[in-house]
């Protein structure tokens, strides 16, 4: 996560999605020049994970965080004219197995 940072500290790059984060539960981290928001498995580690990393100086347009599961969360920012929401959704990858991707469709197909 530190090098992730380090590449968007200074940029003009202010938020990014993250993926296989692989932590537990859900939160956030606040360090000096960036916070980390994130969703993840509440029982284990290493595995999917989703979240995003925000430098210090677009905080103030952060309106709300949601962990919806450890493969979905929102951000919702503010907008100079429209507030808007981003999406992280982490999906299984074509090498899994059938009903691995199977089991992602049945559960976030409403979403």
């Amino acid at each position: 996560m530190q090098e992730i940072a380090d590449q968007i500290v200074g940029s003009p790059i202010q938020i990014v999605a993250l993926q296989e984060i692989g932590w537990r539960e859900y939160g956030s981290l606040k360090k000096d020049k960036y916070s980390i928001y994130y969703s993840c498995n509440p029982n284990t580690t290493g595995q999917a994970g989703t979240g995003f990393i925000i430098q210090k100086s677009a905080m103030h347009k952060i309106l709300g965080f949601e962990p919806i599961s450890d493969h979905i969360c929102k951000l919702r920012v503010k907008g100079k004219f429209y507030d808007m929401t981003v999406i992280n959704i982490y999906a299984p990858v074509e090498d899994k197995e059938e009903d691995i991707k199977s089991n992602f469709m049945r559960n976030y197909r409403e979403f």
